[in-house]
């Protein structure tokens, strides 16, 4: 499938953020793409910040929620690239697979510093997050705890980093067992870019990545080669974090090793919205603690689907779209709300 829409139908404005990151001498900027316009006006529009997924995804696959959004709602989305991929400033040659630097942490100071930017603590902002940005996004409201956040939805989010081994086990356990053998092999021998276990990887990644047929478009032909040949000299933020195997285990894992962040979900009171997919990556086990503990939750499964969603079926992308484009359009929280509005729901 190709992009919701080409580049340039929908306007935005794009520029760099100066960033400031202690104890490192290269100037730092982050850069960003805002759809629509910000205004103070109380009655117009939240705005809606995208965070994307990887890390190092590039702001690209949150940029197209502009489309339900932005042009069917009027609703300004800001995107950006996170520090360390896309046009925000590349750090490999100083920081390239150090697990000390490359931490959430680094990211939630890169938000903050964003948020403060664009003055959106006073005039109020939600916020979108996908996959790792799911993950960063959770772990940002509950440390941050960030004035002026009105909504929240977390794309195919994960708990913890236990979560997320136990999530991929599950998945390349419902592989043949052939399958299995192979990609327990590069595991073991820590390489893929043998032909064998390139196969065996897209095997896994058409089951619970992106469930396309064969042949795989161009895009997902290429996530498939960079995830096979990933370094953390170039391009280093996703293999440092999640290590350079593309099958995560408890001993392959980079520096979100021992991430968690179940202990502090009840410290989310903002509406929320999460979805899977029925074969996703994030595995129904990496997403039930959002709905167990953060008090006024909506879950949605998409079945059929798996973890980039949008990208395997036209009424899938619309399901989504419409799902989210919703949820942020319902104007101001009621603060009576009930905190355990709980909805948890399979979408055929």
């Amino acid at each position: 499938m190709d992009p919701p829409f080409a580049e340039g139908d929908i306007p935005y404005t794009e520029g760099t953020i100066h960033f400031h990151v202690p104890g490192l001498p290269t100037p730092c900027s982050t850069y960003y793409k805002l759809f629509g316009t910000l205004s103070p006006s109380s009655s117009s529009s939240t705005p809606v910040v995208g965070l994307h997924g990887g890390p190092g995804g590039t702001h690209r696959a949150a940029a197209d929620f502009a489309l339900p959004l932005t042009r069917d709602r009027s609703i300004p989305l800001i995107v950006y690239d996170q520090l360390g991929c896309g046009f925000s400033t590349n750090l490999d040659d100083e920081k390239g697979g150090d697990e000390s630097f490359w931490r959430p942490e680094l990211w939630m100071d890169e938000l903050d510093n964003l948020l403060d930017y664009f003055g959106l603590r006073e005039t109020g902002f939600d916020l979108l997050g996908m996959s790792w940005g799911a993950m960063l996004g959770a772990d940002f409201v509950v440390t941050r705890r960030p004035r002026g956040l009105r909504r929240l939805v977390l794309g195919a989010p994960v708990a913890s980093a236990e979560l997320l081994v136990e999530g991929v086990a599950r998945r390349m356990g419902e592989l043949g067992e052939e399958v299995q053998r192979v990609l327990e092999e590069g595991v073991e021998r820590g390489t893929w870019t043998e032909e064998r276990y390139k196969s065996a990887y897209k095997a896994y990644m058409q089951h619970c990545m992106v469930r396309v047929p064969d042949p795989l478009p161009m895009r997902f032909q290429g996530l498939l080669e960079w995830a096979v040949a990933r370094t953390k000299e170039h391009d280093c933020t996703n293999a440092t974090v999640l290590g350079l195997s593309p099958i995560m285990t408890d001993k392959t894992i980079g520096s979100i090793r021992g991430w968690n962040v179940i202990p502090r979900l009840h410290r989310i009171t903002v509406p929320t919205l999460i979805w899977n997919g029925e074969f996703d990556q994030s595995h129904d086990v990496c997403v039930q603690p959002f709905f167990d503990h953060i008090p006024n939750v909506r879950w949605r499964t998409f079945a059929g689907a798996s973890h980039i969603l949008t990208y395997e079926s036209e009424e899938l992308r619309r399901g989504v779209f419409e799902l989210v484009g919703d949820f942020f359009a319902q104007g101001d929280v009621d603060r009576k709300e009930s905190h355990e509005n709980k909805t948890n729901s399979t979408t055929v």
